[in-house]
């Protein structure tokens, strides 16, 4: 992370509002860029925070970088030894997710030159 960057992550869409406004302080409080981070279903509010703070502050920002990628996805294993469900396992998985999609978006303050 570079000197002066905040990074925020979206945890649900609930949290929006929020993160505009932690991201409105950051940029008022002298930060230079921001790295918004979003998984899965939360990857269009990663974009719509953006593209919000880019519309909200222009001419002022700029978007620097869009990073996508995935990661793998590890379901919560059920305590206890219950042979029915070792012995379904391998039915199962092929319908579970195994990896989760991400984004990171940097938006920065525009540089004048």
């Amino acid at each position: 992370m570079a000197p002066n960057q905040t990074t925020l992550f979206i945890k649900n869409r609930r949290d929006k509002d929020r993160i505009i406004k932690d991201a409105i302080f950051a940029f008022s409080g002298g930060h230079k860029a921001l790295l918004i981070k979003g998984e899965g279903e939360e990857i269009s509010t990663a974009v719509e925070i953006a593209e919000i703070l880019k519309n909200r502050l222009y001419p002022g920002i700029e978007i620097g970088n869009v990073n996508l990628g995935s990661r793998p996805f590890f379901i919560k294993r059920q305590r206890g030894n219950n042979n029915r469900n070792k012995n379904n396992r391998n039915k199962n998985n092929r319908n579970e997710k195994d990896i989760i999609s991400k984004i990171e978006i940097l938006l920065k303050t525009k540089s004048i030159t």
